[in-house]
């Protein structure tokens, strides 16, 4: 089958472009990430966004819409669309988008200007579809997607195929690592910096912790996974100690990004972040995971992975004339395992254009987008649910 062409009239892709705008133009950003810039154009957070979406699922047709409140002023959005086969499939969409603090562009102003929509969260991720709303993917431990899969197993939902909007440059992808995230601190004796033989230095203390870090990082990317997702990563992220000038600090802390891979336990990755560093330091030191626990008490959760002949990946490739693949980043598939019989990330844009101080989405993709979307929802020999 030849790449699908979008079929969009003129006036349908500037009708889904001033949709998109609409959207870019409700701020949205996630709480973790709020700063000034976005606190000068409304509340941080989802509830404005929210609210705009349920009005708009009930004039789409929608026969239900749910709100579901995952933190206070931050609901999940599930809506409903009546079908023509007893199949169920769902389109997942975060509400959140990143910081906007570092953005040279205005970032909620929305405009349509050489042939883009532009705006926080034009590309990742208000330009798509919407069946289910979700909070909190881009900080927070995807609440939202934990959440959204508490609640469709709560109602017994039997989901055929669920389809995560993130840009992948229209490419299905079937694989993703996950994370672990780790605080590490090492402990001291604070004293004055005139007697420094007074104290234990928790900065001096941290420096074999982050060299024997950095052997574990050269270990892994010279190892080989056991899928096309590769071996796991490692990346020190952050780090803080001190409290004066003249103080000889007793504390020092660092944040520890370690992406996982089919066949590692977060647990297991988890306790040998530990074993490294409480070998590498001279003295007291502690390992904490920084990530919500999942239901079975990991501190995180295993990588996403799955069959790339999958029928819903064959068709997207099909359809857009890609290949299947997998990505470095995270989504919310990563909390969908048993959510339904298959899993995709997919959607228009480049993941390498998100987050950028400038944020757009072409609007040959929307029509690119929609015409994909109308190919797959439609039954019969093309599209192959309800």
């Amino acid at each position: 089958m030849t790449a699908l062409a979008s079929s969009a009239t003129e006036h349908d892709v500037l009708r889904m472009a001033q949709a998109v705008s609409d959207l870019v133009r409700v701020p949205s950003v996630n709480p973790l990430h709020a700063g000034p810039r976005s606190r000068e154009a409304g509340p941080a957070g989802e509830g404005a966004i929210a609210q705009r979406l349920v009005a708009d699922l009930h004039r789409a047709g929608a026969s239900e819409v749910v709100t579901d409140e995952v933190a206070a002023g931050r609901p999940n959005v599930y809506a409903f669309f009546p079908g023509r086969t007893e199949r169920l499939v769902a389109v997942d969409v975060h509400t959140d988008t990143v910081s906007v603090e570092h953005m040279t562009d205005p970032p909620f102003d929305g405009r349509i200007e050489d042939g883009h929509v532009w705006g926080r969260g034009a590309l990742d991720s208000k330009a798509t579809l919407l069946v289910a709303a979700t909070v909190s993917e881009e900080a927070g431990g995807l609440l939202g997607a934990t959440r959204f899969l508490s609640w469709a197993q709560g109602r017994g939902l039997d989901l055929d195929q669920v389809l995560v909007a993130e840009p992948t440059g229209f490419a299905p992808v079937h694989g993703l690592r996950s994370l672990v995230l780790a605080e590490v601190t090492t402990h001291g004796v604070a004293a004055h910096s005139a007697q420094p033989e007074l104290g234990e230095n928790a900065i001096e203390a941290m420096a074999p912790v982050l060299a024997a870090l950095a052997e574990e990082a050269a270990r892994l990317r010279s190892a080989t996974g056991s899928t096309a997702l590769g071996a796991g990563s490692l990346a020190v992220t952050g780090i803080a100690g001190g409290v004066g000038a003249n103080i000889v600090p007793d504390r020092c802390s660092i944040t520890v990004s370690r992406r996982i891979v089919p066949g590692e336990r977060p647990d297991d990755v988890l306790d040998r972040l530990r074993s490294i560093a409480e070998d590498a330091s001279p003295g007291p030191c502690t390992v904490r995971s920084l990530l919500p626990g999942a239901p079975d008490g990991q501190p995180g959760w295993p990588a996403f992975h799955q069959d790339p002949g999958g029928a819903l990946v064959t068709l997207l490739a099909e359809l857009c004339g890609t290949a299947p693949a997998v990505a470095p980043f995270g989504a919310n598939a990563l909390r969908y395992s048993g959510l339904a019989r298959e899993v995709v990330v997919f959607g228009p844009g480049s993941i390498d254009h998100a987050h950028q101080p400038t944020e757009r989405v072409a609007l040959d993709d929307l029509g690119r987008t929609a015409a994909v979307l109308s190919a797959w929802l439609r039954p019969g020999p093309t599209g192959r649910t309800p």
